[in-house]
C-alpha cells in the first residue's frame, strides 16, 4: 500500500500541475477578445487535441506497459526512440490538415490563432508520460513535461495581459514542449534528438496501426463537441460549451493520474498472484473517481466557470449533466482497456468498440446539435461513451473470466 500510495503521490503531482496551472491562464484568455476569441481556443484545442490522439499513434495506451515489460533501459531507450519518430512523421503530416480545418471553421480574425492552437495542443501527442510511467519514475514527466509546459504557460498569461493579443498563448505552450522534449532526449541519448533508425520505425507503424486507428476514431468523437457546436449551432454557444469542456477535462486530469498510478500495480502482478483482485481494486478506484467527477460537474460546474471564466461565456446549467455522465463512463472504461485488454493484446476489440462509438456518437451530435442546441451535443457525446463501455466491458470480462480458467486448470 506504501508503495501505492507513493506512486499516487508521484504520478499525481505532474499531472496536477499540468492541469492547474492554465487555470490561472484561461481566465484571461476567456475575457481579452471576447467570445469569438474563446470559442477560437476551443475550437482549436478541440482540434489539437485530435491531432494530438493521431500523433501519439497508440503509445499513450501501449506504450506503459510494453515499457515495463522492456527487458533492459537500452531496450527502453529505443522502444522510446522509435516512437517519438513515428509519432513526428504523423503529426507532420496530420497538423497541416488540422491547422487549415480549424482556420476555415473559425474564419475571419482568429482563424490564424486557431490554427496554432490546433498545433501547440496536437505537440502533447509526442510527449512521454506513457514512457516514465512504464519504468515507475514519476519525476521524470515533472522535469521534463510538467514544469517546462507550466513555466512557459503561465509566462504566456504574463503576455497576454501586456499586449491584448490571444496568440502569446499557443506560441508560448509550442515552446514549452519543445523545450521539455529537447531536455528529455539530452538525458536519454546525449542530444536533442533520439538517433534515428527506420527499420526499428516501421516496426513501431505496423505493431501500432490498431491502437492509433482507435486512438484516431476515437479522438473523432470525444473531441467534436465544441467543432460541431461552433458549426451547427454558433459561436456563442460554442464558447460557453468550451468553458464547461475546460472544466471536464481539468477533472479527467483524476482519472488519468488513477490509471497511471494502478497499470504498473496491477500489471506485476501476476494471474496466480491475485491480478483478478487488483483488477477489481482498479475498477473500484476508478468508480469512485467518476461518481466524485460527475458530482463535481453537476453541483459545482455552473460557479466554477462562471468564477474562473465569466459570464460571458459561463455555460447553462443543463450542459454539466452531460458531462458528469460521460466522464463516469471514461472512468470506468479506462482499467479495463489499459489493464485488461491491452496487455493481452485484444487491440481488436477496443477498435472495435472505438469505431462503433464513432458511428452512433458523430450523427448523434450533429443531428441533436442541429436540432435541440449545444446541450444535447453533450449528450451524443455520452451515448458514444456508453457503447465503448458496453463492449469493452463485456470483452474485459471475458478475459479475465479466460485467464482465471487457464490459471484454475494449470
Amino acid at each position: 500500500m506504501k508503495v501505492l500510495l507513493a506512486r499516487l503521490i508521484g504520478f499525481g503531482t505532474a499531472p496536477m500541475i499540468v492541469a492547474v496551472v492554465p487555470l490561472l491562464v484561461l481566465p484571461i484568455a476567456a475575457r481579452i477578445q471576447g467570445a469569438d476569441g474563446w470559442a477560437a481556443i476551443g475550437t482549436g484545442q478541440a482540434l489539437g487535441s485530435l491531432l494530438a490522439m493521431i500523433s501519439s499513434y497508440g503509445w499513450n495506451v501501449a506504450g506503459g506497459a510494453r515499457i515495463a515489460m522492456a527487458e533492459h533501459d537500452e531496450a527502453r531507450r529505443d522502444v522510446y526512440a522509435h516512437s517519438f519518430w513515428s509519432r513526428l512523421t504523423v503529426f507532420v503530416v496530420a497538423g497541416g490538415v488540422a491547422a487549415w480545418a480549424a482556420a476555415a471553421l473559425v474564419g475571419g480574425a482568429f482563424g490564424g490563432v486557431a490554427a496554432l492552437v490546433v498545433l501547440a495542443t496536437g505537440l502533447t501527442g509526442l510527449t512521454m508520460s506513457w514512457y516514465a510511467v512504464g519504468t515507475g519514475r514519476a519525476q521524470m514527466v515533472l522535469w521534463y513535461e510538467a514544469i517546462p509546459m507550466a513555466v512557459f504557460t503561465a509566462g504566456s498569461a504574463l503576455v497576454m495581459q501586456l499586449s491584448g493579443q490571444l496568440v502569446a498563448y499557443p506560441l508560448m505552450m509550442i515552446a514549452g514542449t519543445l523545450v521539455g522534449l529537447a531536455a528529455l532526449h539530452l538525458h536519454l541519448f546525449g542530444r536533442v534528438v533520439p538517433p534515428l533508425h527506420p527499420a526499428g520505425i516501421a516496426g513501431s507503424f505496423r505493431q501500432n496501426l490498431p491502437l492509433a486507428s482507435a486512438d484516431g476514431l476515437g479522438g473523432s468523437y470525444t473531441t467534436a463537441p465544441v467543432p460541431i457546436t461552433q458549426g451547427v449551432v454558433g459561436t456563442q454557444a460554442a464558447a460557453e460549451l468550451t468553458s464547461a469542456d475546460k472544466l471536464y477535462r481539468v477533472g479527467l486530469t483524476a482519472i488519468l493520474i488513477v490509471g497511471n498510478t494502478l497499470q504498473k500495480w496491477v500489471l506485476e502482478a501476476t494471474w496466480e498472484q491475485g491480478r483478478t483482485r487488483r483488477h477489481l481494486v482498479a475498477l473500484a478506484l476508478h468508480l469512485v473517481v467518476g461518481i466524485v467527477g460527475l458530482l463535481v460537474l453537476v453541483l459545482l460546474g455552473p460557479w466554477l466557470t462562471a468564477a474562473f471564466l465569466g459570464s460571458a461565456v459561463a455555460p447553462p446549467p443543463s450542459m454539466f449533466p452531460a458531462y458528469g455522465v460521460t466522464y463516469l463512463i471514461i472512468s470506468l472504461t479506462t482499467p479495463l482497456i489499459r489493464n485488461v485488454l491491452v496487455p493481452a493484446n485484444r487491440n481488436r476489440i477496443v477498435l472495435l468498440a472505438i469505431i462503433s462509438s464513432a458511428c452512433v456518437g458523430l450523427p448523434a451530435m450533429f443531428l441533436l446539435g442541429s436540432t435541440l442546441g449545444a446541450t444535447a451535443v453533450v449528450w451524443g457525446l455520452a451515448a458514444s461513451e456508453v457503447v465503448v463501455l458496453t463492449i469493452v466491458g463485456i470483452a474485459a470480462t471475458r478475459e479475465i473470466l479466460r485467464q482465471r480458467a487457464i490459471v484454475a486448470n494449470a
